[in-house]
């Protein structure tokens, strides 16, 4: 008869020393990769899923930029007091060889922008104002004389065709920093006086897009017709009222009420103004102060008073332009009623046109505050800079 009989397993004790040693070597470097493997594997996943999702918000973020900047955006004449089609049609080509005012040839042969000097109002001391809307990019000191410094200031943003750079070459004066924001027709310095003996002061507008220079000229001629198609589709003619959710959003940007898409912000649901020492806390899309029941109730109250204020500043604007203010120009000035009501009323006397650059607006924007500061005895601020933060802020949301 046969019988099985059970192989004996050693325990781990009665194991030789040296074979307890490597076995037990291989399990730790088992064990160990393992971790590791494990470890990698959960730090992939959430790479992946990090990536993934900065990736997704960059791309919103992106498009959203794109939407407003092509969305109602004009575009502006780099030489304040020049249209683009002076700039359009003045002689000198993309890719000149020489100096516009004495003829000299350059040291360096063509180059990528166009010189527009006094013939065209390029000349020392003339403002210079972005042509987009857009960020700051850099700014960067070219050169150095008896009169000075020199320098370049680009600015990117987007227009018609996407992503662009516009670079505003031989400038002093610089009224802006790197990452400001800034919108078509903003001053951002003067030319400067500081340039070669072989070609004069003068403004050099370079464009680039997508690394390649662009011809300055064809794409003011281009930007002239995109000016016309945003007018022939702006949605509101001067003198009509301005809708309530563009107010809101407007407004409520200025007032840091609501963010860049028009969404309402902590602030908007109540905030204590350092100014105001009332006993309700400011609410709405306007910071209103007055102790309104909701956020929303006090936005409808503030709309009621801004709709009587826009009919009474369009009737100043008629009698003094003959016709009513332009929507921006509105816009800014309901929003300078509800930062105060006297400079508000007084804004229409500063305004040189009914229809104002966003310098414009700007400027008369400080002249009102400051003279109803001095009217009715206000403490000093920083008038200018507030007024410039603002106006940017507002004319967002108009695609300005």
């Amino acid at each position: 008869m046969n019988s099985t009989v059970s192989q004996h397993k050693p325990h781990w004790t009665e194991l030789p020393p040296t074979w307890r040693w490597v076995i037990g070597s291989a399990i730790q470097a088992s064990d160990l990769a393992l971790r590791l493997g494990c470890i990698a594997l959960v730090g992939a996943s959430t790479w992946v899923m990090v990536d993934t999702e900065a990736n997704q918000r960059f791309t919103i973020r992106r498009a959203d930029a794109a939407t407003v900047a092509t969305q109602g955006q004009t575009y502006a004449s780099p030489i304040v007091g020049k249209t683009l089609d002076d700039l359009v049609t003045y002689p000198p080509t993309h890719g000149q060889s020489f100096g516009p005012e004495t003829g000299n040839q350059r040291r360096y042969g063509p180059h990528g922008g166009v010189d527009f000097d006094s013939r065209v109002g390029g000349s020392a001391g003339a403002a210079v104002a972005s042509p987009i809307s857009g960020t700051v990019s850099e700014i960067r000191k070219i050169g150095t004389s008896a009169n000075g410094a020199s320098y370049q200031v680009h600015i990117q943003g987007q227009d018609w065709a996407g992503a662009i750079e516009h670079q505003l070459v031989h400038v002093d004066s610089i009224a802006v920093a790197v990452g400001d924001t800034v919108t078509a027709g903003q001053v951002v310095a003067k030319v400067s006086p500081t340039d070669s003996v072989s070609t004069g002061p003068h403004l050099d507008w370079k464009i680039k897009r997508n690394g390649a220079w662009v011809n300055p000229q064809t794409w003011a001629k281009d930007a002239k017709g995109q000016n016309a198609t945003q007018q022939q589709q702006a949605p509101n003619a001067p003198g009509e009222p301005i809708p309530d959710d563009l107010l809101k959003r407007a407004i409520g940007r200025a007032e840091g009420t609501r963010d860049a898409n028009g969404n309402p912000t902590q602030a908007f649901f109540g905030h204590r103004d350092p100014g105001w020492q009332g006993r309700c806390q400011n609410q709405g899309s306007f910071s209103y102060q007055h102790c309104a029941a909701s956020p929303e109730a006090a936005d409808q109250s503030w709309l009621g008073t801004l709709r009587k204020a826009e009919q009474d500043i369009n009737a100043q604007a008629v009698a003094k332009f003959g016709k009513p203010l332009s929507q921006a120009a509105m816009v800014a000035a309901l929003d300078g009623y509800t930062q105060s009501p006297d400079a508000g009323k007084r804004l229409v006397d500063h305004l040189p046109t009914a229809d104002p650059n966003p310098q414009q607006i700007i400027q008369a924007r400080t002249a009102a505050l400051e003279a109803s500061r001095r009217a009715k005895g206000g403490p000093p601020m920083n008038v200018p800079h507030d007024q410039q933060r603002r106006v940017n802020a507002l004319l967002e949301p108009l695609g300005r």
